[in-house]
């Protein structure tokens, strides 16, 4: 096999790369991990603290202290590593103690508030170097908040926490650091990701584009719509849209620019259909399991109830790229710029052999963790049937090491999310905030949602969608069940706007991605890409009004307010391009704008007059078109 067959120059660079101590610890990291679910799931005092601590070491010996690179090392970057290393030894030393002892009432040694305060610093510090300064700067708040609650005013007023406390309770606990956020990290979403890196290593995001293009390629603006399905697809083993952008990107806005669309609209695309994987079943983004665990559901469920929505956001997508075409005169791709598609699907279509898996066991209620080990597997066996799909030892060492890399984005976050979480519950700032909002939306459901909406596109800016997610099922979740809204669709529609916030600007970090790579400016961007995402923005609405679209109801309720959606998705999509049989006027523009929204709003009146709108709306337009088509 070629990939054994290295020159010299080329095994010493791979030997050093798998020799550092980056790759070192990373794989050590996956090799932690596979093992809690091939052998033996740890105790939970083993597994989520571990799982910290391992995701802290790779951070410190990853990116340095002055962020200058992880080649340029310094002394704080030594000592915080080893500041973390020791923590992870206190704690299997300490194991049998920590998981006996009382809370608030077994007294904290010295030595106990040291570890537990060094663990709080080094987790701000590595979120930092990570992510940036937004999150732990909000973290701060929050802890602030808990230290200070008996001096803040009215509903805010707590009885506040003494330092020994809140180190037992973020610490010693499963109530803080180690709370649900960094169990769903440690326990599910670690795997998904260390599927998703096995999967495009072994030539799955090819197989991807491949088939993506197989069904566009000869399309009118065929390159943009192989850019949403192929986003879509990459989706479902990534969630994480920056990497949809990156990984699909490269291949398709280039192509999108060659035929004919305009490199902010090439990147909006790219951006608005990577920021859909994060929505779209059966593998969602980390936000998605931390529902299903908060709201005690499986996440088949979750699967389930998330479909209709994500159709929807794709369908509009799609009808947008396509009336594009038609406006501006798109046509297909060219066969010569068409990749070898037929000799790709050839090479990789087995590749789908482990996704259905995953699929499978998912649907069959096994644990995420034991279903995607297993599916892992099987990207390894059934990459055998090909050469250029073999996972040697080289291709899986690297693909592990890359995948603990790519899990710090989720593991990190969610221990600082955790903190948050532990003063939330302690405070009791869930339920005064939940008051605050039924009583500053005096009781108007419409308005609650809208504050909401506007709450987590402000936290999706700052932080992961994971983050920015829990924040708002812990404080607005809550207040919008209590307004009428069911569980499933209060904690959906917090999700949406949280995973929506990623190409809302000003802080739009997929669409800023996306004009880098199509070299465009960020901000003409952002405009276009928040114009191409409306209809994620109206379909939560939607749902929160209807659980039809969330799947839930009587078979004829779901076939008949889904279908009505999608008449309304494709109207909005060709008022906000601006054509449908032809160039639209003003008033046409007006028409098939209230029209889509009155089928969007799942009403039975709401949809009659939606019909009613877009019958005229489409009449007015066949009749103009007519009269500019010259007779013979």
């Amino acid at each position: 096999m070629d990939e054994i067959n290295w020159e010299a120059g080329e095994k010493d660079t791979r030997l050093r790369e798998f020799l550092g101590i980056t790759a070192i610890v990373g794989i050590g990291w996956c090799l932690f991990q596979v093992y809690a679910a091939a052998v033996s799931v740890f105790d939970i005092f083993v597994m989520r603290p571990m799982h910290v601590v391992f995701a802290l070491l790779l951070t410190f010996v990853s990116f340095s202290f002055l962020k200058r690179g992880a080649g340029k090392r310094t002394v704080f970057d030594f000592l915080f590593a080893g500041l973390s290393a020791f923590i992870g030894i206190y704690v299997l030393w300490n194991l049998e103690t920590i998981a006996t002892r009382i809370q608030f009432v077994d007294t904290l040694t010295p030595l106990d508030l040291f570890v537990g305060t060094s663990a709080i610093v080094l987790i701000l510090e590595a979120c930092r170097r990570t992510i940036g300064m937004a999150l732990p700067i909000i973290c701060l708040v929050f802890i602030a908040y808990g230290f200070l609650g008996p001096y803040f005013p009215g509903q805010l007023s707590h009885r506040g926490i003494s330092f020994p406390n809140f180190i037992d309770m973020q610490f010693f606990t499963t109530q803080g650091i180690f709370s649900s956020p960094i169990g769903v990290s440690a326990e599910i979403v670690f795997y998904f990701v260390l599927f998703g890196v096995l999967l495009e290593a072994s030539g799955g995001g090819q197989l991807f584009i491949d088939m993506a293009y197989s069904v566009t390629g000869r399309a009118r603006g065929g390159a943009a719509k192989a850019s949403v399905i192929s986003s879509a697809l990459f989706g479902t083993i990534s969630g994480s849209a920056v990497a949809n952008v990156v990984v699909d990107g490269i291949f398709t806005i280039p192509l999108m620019k060659k035929t004919g669309y305009s490199p902010s609209f090439a990147a909006s695309v790219e951006a608005v259909a990577s920021t859909g994987g994060q929505i779209m079943p059966p593998v969602m983004g980390a936000a998605a399991f931390l529902m299903a665990d908060i709201i005690g559901v499986p996440y088949s469920k979750i699967i389930l109830h998330a479909a209709i929505p994500a159709v929807l956001y794709y369908i509009a997508l799609y009808a947008m790229v396509d009336f594009e075409a038609v406006k501006r005169g798109i046509k297909a791709v060219p066969r010569e710029d068409l990749p070898d598609v037929k000799k790709g699907l050839k090479l990789r279509i087995h590749l789908l052999v482990p996704i259905g898996v995953l699929i499978y066991f998912i649907l069959a209620d096994y644990t995420l963790m034991t279903a995607t080990f297993r599916a892992m597997i099987f990207i390894v066996v059934v990459g055998m049937l090909r050469k250029a799909t073999w996972m040697n030892v080289p291709k899986i060492l690297g693909a592990l090491s890359k995948g603990a890399k790519e899990a710090l984005g989720i593991a990190i976050p969610s221990a600082v999310a955790g903190i948050m979480v532990g003063v939330i519950v302690y405070s009791g700032l869930g339920l005064k905030f939940t008051g605050f909002l039924v009583e500053l939306s005096k009781g108007n459901l419409l308005l609650a949602l809208f504050f909401v909406m506007v709450a987590c596109i402000i936290l999706g800016m700052g932080m992961p969608t994971s983050a920015a997610y829990l924040i708002g099922a812990v404080l607005m979740a809550p207040a919008l069940v209590k307004m009428g809204l069911s569980v499933i669709a209060a904690h959906m529609f917090v999700f949406y706007f949280a995973v929506i916030s990623m190409i809302t600007p000003p802080v739009a970090l997929a669409t800023y991605a996306a004009a880098a790579i199509a070299r465009t400016d960020i901000w003409e961007t952002g405009l276009v890409g928040f114009r191409l995402a409306l209809a994620g923005f109206l379909v939560p609405y939607a749902f929160a009004y209807n659980n039809g679209l969330l799947g839930m109801g009587s078979l004829f309720e779901i076939i008949w307010v889904t279908m009505t959606a999608i008449l309304g998705v494709i109207l909005l999509a060709s008022a906000i391009i601006g054509f449908f049989m032809t160039n639209m006027t003003k008033l046409e523009r007006i028409l098939f704008f209230s029209a889509s929204l009155f089928l969007i709003d799942p009403g039975k009146i709401t949809d009659l007059i939606g019909l009613g709108i877009a019958i005229l709306a489409i009449a007015i337009q066949k009749t103009r078109k007519t009269r500019m088509i010259p007779s013979a």
